[in-house]
């Protein structure tokens, strides 16, 4: 099994680091772009194994790309699509098979839509039951509610859809996007609707391509009829999911870290995570184009992370190293990403010595001393890159399965690297 040993900074460091494209942002606008009609030009976009995974979805039905150094020009649309018998396997990506179903089902020909095991056991049923409503035929091929799926139709309905707000954002993300080409759209919320940051995210990235969607406090949505996406060029802002690794980093070993690349105006959710580490006495500065972060301390909180749950395992690592007990709550939505991200972190930080406990929605970590140990990443891109946070302040923290980070960024090592953190590769 590949592995990779950290040594630590050996002062605190002063740095520039370039952040790469968002993911999120990448996969809408390549979805967004295959609904209009004219080619679209996608600025500083993610290169990933997600994003690849959506590119090579919509090349396979038919929707033409050239890639570019830093962009991507997405040349076909929809109406390129001609009758087939499709089989797509979006690999490891649930924003590609998610945003790509409700697509599928306006499509000619018969479709297929699987992932591998890892995504296939991720839930599908409630954006399944939306699509039903307006009169999809998505047949399962294994188990009920989960991926493949087989769809059987080529149209859908105008009308209203209720749909349950405590699974993923990208449910109505992927309805919102949708919505114009079928004549419009009403969306009913139940429950709670979490991860609100993602559905602005959407909802700004459609206004840029000429949508409007109604936000009524995120209990319905309404996308009006006769809209019609139109855009030429759209920018990829800088990922504050990749940042958060660099900005824990600077809080734990007192460094200052210029970040290019991102927009201090960002929806971005995990952006929430600055005036965390603002609260625990860390510096934070805004400028155009990028925010630097002067390390200060680390001390334990208590936070709500229902918008931001990507960054609770960056804080959780984070907090082992506060002298005290830190309490984050609102991470359900985390026993149903890549892993059950809950059990990974106590797991794992169990091995490193923290007492750590989990509820259904809560992480509580008892700070104190961790002690270096050998990280099971469970094929989990963020496991690995929060647990390399610990790296750059104790010796000999060691990652197994390095590689999950292509999954969404393939170049984090390098950026490891440019810090100062020593890292060393073993077969």
């Amino acid at each position: 099994m590949k592995q990779v040993i950290l040594s630590p900074l050996k002062i605190p460091a002063t740095k520039t680091i370039e952040i790469p494209g968002s993911k999120s942002y990448t996969n809408r606008a390549l979805l967004m772009a295959a609904l209009t009609d004219s080619p679209v030009t996608l600025k500083n976009p993610l290169f990933s194994d997600d994003t690849k995974a959506m590119i090579d979805c919509l090349n396979q039905i038919g929707i033409t790309t050239t890639i570019k150094k830093n962009e991507i020009i997405v040349e076909g649309s929809i109406k390129d699509v001609k009758e087939n018998n499709f089989a797509l396997n979006t690999n490891l990506a649930a924003t590609v098979i998610r945003f790509l179903l409700p697509l599928l089902c306006i499509i000619p020909g018969t479709k297929t839509l699987t992932g591998e095991d890892g995504l296939n056991q991720r839930p599908i049923g409630e954006l399944v039951n939306g699509l039903r409503q307006l009169g999809a035929e998505i047949e399962y091929l294994g188990k009920e509610g989960f991926p493949p799926l087989k769809i059987n139709s080529s149209k859908l309905d105008s009308k209203a859809v209720t749909l349950n707000g405590d699974v993923s954002s990208q449910f109505f993300s992927a309805l919102f996007m949708i919505a114009p080409i079928i004549g419009g759209l009403t969306i009913t919320v139940e429950g709670q609707q979490i991860s609100k940051p993602y559905i602005d995210m959407t909802i700004d990235s459609l206004k840029h391509f000429g949508i409007i969607v109604k936000n009524n406090s995120y209990e319905t949505y309404h996308i009006a009829s006769g809209q019609k996406y139109t855009c030429e060029t759209y920018a990829i802002e800088g990922d504050f999911s990749s940042a958060g690794y660099f900005f824990a980093i600077a809080a734990l070993t007192k460094s200052t870290f210029i970040l290019k690349n991102l927009n201090p105006n960002s929806l971005q959710a995990d952006k929430k995570i600055l005036p965390v580490l603002e609260g625990m006495g860390n510096k934070i500065n805004y400028s155009e184009d990028e925010i630097t972060i002067v390390g200060g301390d680390v001390k334990p909180i208590t936070i709500d992370m229902i918008d931001f749950p990507d960054q609770a395992q960056t804080l959780a690592v984070l907090t082992a190293f506060a002298d005290g007990k830190s309490i984050l709550t609102g991470l359900h939505s985390l026993h149903v990403k890549e892993t059950d991200r809950l059990k990974a972190t106590v797991n794992e930080l169990q091995k490193m010595k923290i007492k750590t406990e989990a509820t259904n929605d809560t992480l509580t970590v008892y700070g104190n001393t961790p002690e270096a140990a050998a990280i099971d990443t469970y094929g989990d891109q963020r496991t690995a890159m929060s647990f390399a946070v610990a790296g750059a302040k104790i010796q000999g923290m060691i990652i197994n399965d390095p590689d999950v980070v292509n999954k969404t960024f393939p170049k984090f090592w390098d950026k490891l690297k440019e810090l100062g953190i020593d890292i060393k590769e073993v077969a």
